[in-house]
């Protein structure tokens, strides 16, 4: 059995999750940066204060969007590995293509997202009124304990995800 074809369409399709989930973010944080606010490094949160009313209600519908827009994308991609099974097995192959998948957005959001263009070219919008020139904003240890928070997340998503489609399908 080779794994092979699964990894490099997983790898294909964690670019294409980055770049939808990517995408979705900078919108939204262009129109409300404060929506992102707990994703912010901790002096910034400090500084710019609590979330708004507004912003907190706002948040679950929009965690809702971010998560069909990523259970979709994951369908996406799997229909693919599923239709082509051929006699491997369904959790160990799910499970891979999920975990590569994950792994690079994950990474993505780490170098690009995060370390490119949050903290190298930071554009205006993403600054919160009030922050700028904070030190935070320039933290690629913050950034990068937000990929080693990330890394067991994504493990445990995969297994449990792997499980969910063998147990469906």
């Amino acid at each position: 059995m080779s794994l092979s074809p699964i990894v490099t369409h997983a790898l294909a399709s964690g670019v294409i999750l980055s770049v939808i989930l990517f995408a979705m973010i900078l919108v939204l944080v262009k129109v409300n940066p404060e929506i992102m606010l707990r994703d912010y490094p901790p002096d910034i949160q400090a500084k710019f204060g609590p979330m708004s009313d507004r912003s907190r209600r706002l948040r679950i519908p929009i965690g809702i969007l971010v998560i069909a827009v990523l259970l979709g994308a994951v369908g996406v991609s799997l229909a693919p590995v599923l239709a082509g099974l051929d006699g491997q097995p369904m959790f160990l192959t799910v499970f891979v293509h999920l975990l590569v998948m994950f792994t690079v957005f994950n990474v993505l959001d780490l170098l690009i997202m995060d370390w490119l263009i949050v903290v190298t070219l930071r554009p205006r919008f993403l600054v919160l009124p009030g922050t700028e020139g904070m030190p935070g904003y320039g933290d690629y240890a913050f950034h990068f304990r937000g990929f080693l928070i990330g890394t067991p997340i994504t493990l445990v998503a995969s297994i449990l995800l792997a499980g969910l489609v063998s147990v469906l399908f």
